[in-house]
């Protein structure tokens, strides 16, 4: 791929089970779901299209209240892709890029940006987004993905990829995001 650049047109926001119990076992609790929050105004204020997935619901709990986004796909497996409403999902979108973020870095996250890089799909990252019970897991997750061919990035830096000029109504919409 010769061109990697993130835009409107061509990305889709992939949000992995940022539910109540998973989230109460995470050190970033808080950081995550704020950069989560950030990913998600963003697209919307881009009309960027979002997925959102929430694992084994029964066990897990809801999405975390704070997540405001379109209705969760419940799950069982670990990488979203194995969901067969995930993948058309996917396919109807048409992206090519998937910017990612959620719970768990080292399962459902890495699982879901092996299979979809398998799938051709460019998928970025954002490791201020993603986050494990283990700091440990959450690094060498980023790195795996990485070296399976992801890019890994920060929220901030994919936002103002995708805005590419100030001074626009979706520039002053995503500015207040970084205060």
């Amino acid at each position: 791929m010769s061109d990697w650049r993130l835009t409107t047109e061509n990305t889709a926001l992939v949000v992995v089970d940022v539910q109540e119990k998973l989230m109460a076992a995470m050190p970033r609790r808080a950081e995550t779901i704020a950069n989560v929050q950030k990913l998600l105004g963003a697209a919307k204020a881009l009309n960027v299209p979002v997925v959102m997935t929430a694992q084994y619901v029964k066990g897990l709990g809801p999405v975390c209240p704070e997540i405001i986004g379109p209705p969760a796909i419940e799950k069982l497996t670990f990488s979203c892709c194995g969901h067969p409403e995930f993948a058309a999902r996917i396919k109807e979108l048409r992206r090519q890029r998937i910017l990612l973020c959620g719970v768990e870095a080292h399962v459902c996250v890495q699982q879901t940006a092996i299979d979809l890089l398998a799938d051709g799909r460019a998928v970025y990252v954002c490791a201020d987004a993603v986050c494990s019970r283990r700091a440990l897991d959450c690094q060498f997750a980023l790195k795996r993905m990485r070296d399976c061919g992801a890019v890994i990035t920060t929220v901030e830096s994919a936002v103002f990829e995708l805005l590419r000029t100030a001074g626009t109504e979706q520039f002053k919409a995503c500015r207040s995001l970084f205060k």
